[in-house]
């Protein structure tokens, strides 16, 4: 019989550190990454709307508010179907308690949650510097932030198993996830 896979669900505030935790464990043999913002991107691109952060931000508040977590949650499921054989599924930026129990039900004691943290100071000067949609100021900054709060984020970080300090250089925000990957397998 297969051993099921250790099911790890990434959460934490934006530009904490979750992309450099999640590319460096799907680097790991016999892992499959699922980005959870994907499904959203995906919904956005459907509708012919032009992805954009506030864009996003009103899809999934959107989403959230008219069918609550599950379908994301069971569009992530039906992602983990489809890596047959691997050891090590990654769900990479979950935002709610509930979405984090639906995946608790579905793998049990095989799914773990890490919290990615780091100070908004570091996470504004990322957002900055990646400028993915464009420049951000402190005030854009804090009002996603604050509707991430909203969403859930917090109390899903606060509810972690594991905890990693994106504050850190990449090589120790590596070392961090190996220990911890260590740890559970």
């Amino acid at each position: 019989m297969a051993t099921k896979p250790v099911v790890i669900g990434l959460v934490g505030m934006p530009a904490s550190g979750k992309t450099v935790v999640a590319e460096h464990l799907a680097k790991k043999p016999g892992a499959f990454r699922i980005h959870l913002g994907d499904f959203i991107w995906d919904w956005l691109k459907r509708r012919g709307v032009k992805p954009s952060e506030e864009a996003g931000l009103m899809a999934s508040l959107y989403l959230w508010a008219e069918y609550g977590d599950i379908p994301i949650a069971q569009w992530a499921i039906n992602e983990v179907k489809k890596a047959k054989g691997k050891k090590l599924i990654i769900l990479d930026s979950l935002r709610t308690v509930e979405e984090a129990r639906i995946f608790q039900v579905k793998f049990g004691n095989n799914f773990h949650i890490i919290a990615v943290l780091a100070s908004p100071a570091a996470r504004l000067k990322r957002e900055q510097s990646r400028a993915r949609f464009g420049l951000i100021n402190k005030l854009t900054f804090r009002m996603r932030d604050r509707e991430e709060l909203r969403l859930g984020v917090g109390d899903l970080i606060a509810s972690s198993n594991h905890y990693i300090d994106g504050n850190q250089s990449i090589a120790s925000v590596k070392k961090q996830t190996d220990a911890i990957l260590k740890h559970l397998r």
